[in-house]
């Protein structure tokens, strides 16, 4: 048998007790993900399997075969990726945490050597430090890129969450629906709102639609456009569309913009616009 495979097997032998090292060299900060204080039974479990993973795939890069070690890489970047996204752990702390590996690894190497001076060769030993290393830092490139693109997709995600809620479609009567719009509208917000009302609009079915702008600062050129190709897309659908609280800024914007809004109906305020369509606004007064 080859040193690199004794070597490989010395390493798998100890993957218990380099993983009880590891555990010890944890620190007890509060709020830390690798807490020695803080963590679970069940998460430490996690840990430990976890870790016993970063030990086979890390002294798989011993085997002659260097498929095995690349396997095992996107397997355990994936994986420790996906685990730490899903408990907001901080990546500099995961970065300490495979430094901690890196250290507790390269002593049972250490000890490896020690123990068979007779064979291994001070070659052996910087090819098994250059490899070591190596892998360390190729686990630690996989699991940042990872990370990062979990990371960009549940912000992403969570982007989109608030971005409907922003647009919200209410239904006020039967037929009838307001699109109350409030703040500022970026692009990646009027997209949303092109994207969205018609479908939630066609699925409550609303056939007349109050959209009332008056809580919009600002209505810039993209949004009044936005807006034109929005009630032009309702009437494709057979949804009437009415504007409330247009103000006469927006109303400039839009014939500077060339945009003919003739065609739809518009009122000063959100109670009038509902008033014109048979509902009607009772606001009750509460005597103290």
């Amino acid at each position: 048998m080859n040193k690199d495979q004794l070597l490989h097997d010395y390493i798998i032998t100890h993957s218990a007790e380099l993983t009880e090292k590891w555990l010890k060299l944890r620190r007890k900060l509060r709020g830390h993900f690798y807490s020695a204080n803080q963590l679970s039974e069940e998460m430490k479990q996690l840990l430990i399997e976890q870790h016993t993973f970063t030990n086979t795939a890390v002294a798989s890069a011993f085997l002659e075969d260097p498929a095995v070690f690349q396997h095992n890489k996107e397997k355990w970047a994936a994986q420790v990726a996906k685990s730490r996204v899903e408990q907001d752990a901080q990546v500099h702390e995961v970065v300490e945490a495979i430094g901690n590996s890196r250290t507790v690894f390269w002593d049972a190497v250490t000890r490896f050597i020690d123990e068979h001076q007779d064979i291994v060769t001070k070659e052996d030993v910087r090819r098994w430090n250059h490899l070591v290393n190596s892998s360390f830092d190729q686990l630690m490139t996989d699991f940042t890129e990872q990370y990062q693109t979990l990371m960009i997709a549940r912000l992403s995600s969570q982007q989109e969450l608030i971005s409907e809620l922003s647009c919200p479609v209410i239904l006020i009567a039967d037929t009838i629906g307001t699109l109350p719009l409030i703040g500022a509208i970026d692009t990646r917000r009027a997209r949303v709102i092109l994207e969205t009302v018609p479908e939630n609009c066609v699925a409550k079915r609303i056939t007349n639609l109050v959209i009332d702008l008056s809580g919009v600062p600002i209505v810039d050129t993209m949004v009044a456009q936005q807006l034109y190709m929005l009630s032009k897309t309702l009437f494709l659908l057979g949804i009437r569309t009415v504007f409330s609280g247009i103000r006469p800024d927006v109303a400039q914007t839009s014939i500077q913009l060339g945009l003919d809004f003739s065609a739809y109906q518009t009122y000063g305020s959100l109670e009038q616009a509902l008033a014109s369509m048979g509902v009607t606004c009772t606001i009750e007064e509460t005597k103290a």
